[in-house]
């Protein structure tokens, strides 16, 4: 039941962590495992009643439609695990850097280039 004093307590759950995300394809990730916590609270719940069938119909079309998040959510944890003061991580860093740099190059600039482009074309 939503309507416990104690839902208020904390603050949101959820909509909070959205405001970060600003980037199409990264709320995708994050709603893609949001509504993965939705289906499994649901999971439990007494499917008998209309409502509750039809919210978890749509939550299950919602999550096919979004690419599944998972991977990239573990691939960011995996991230965080690195030992960056083992010498043969620091090393492979430091060989990978250069291409890193360059990925980081790519995006950047294909930002750019949307940015120059809507500005040539915006009468402001």
């Amino acid at each position: 039941n939503s309507s416990h004093s104690d839902v208020a307590d904390g603050g949101p759950i959820f909509t909070e962590r959205l405001s970060s995300w600003t980037e199409r394809n990264e709320k995708r990730i994050i709603l893609s495992q949001i509504i993965s916590m939705y289906l499994k609270m649901l999971e439990n719940t007494d499917r008998s009643k209309a409502h509750v069938r039809n919210i978890a119909e749509e939550l299950h079309t919602l999550k096919e439609s979004l690419s599944d998040g998972s991977k990239k959510i573990e691939d960011l944890k995996d991230l965080t695990k690195l030992q960056m003061s083992d010498l043969k991580v620091q090393r492979k860093a430091v060989n990978e850097l250069f291409s890193v740099l360059q990925k980081l190059g790519d995006t950047s600039s294909s930002h750019k280039r949307k940015r120059s482009q809507f500005q040539r074309l915006c009468k402001c």
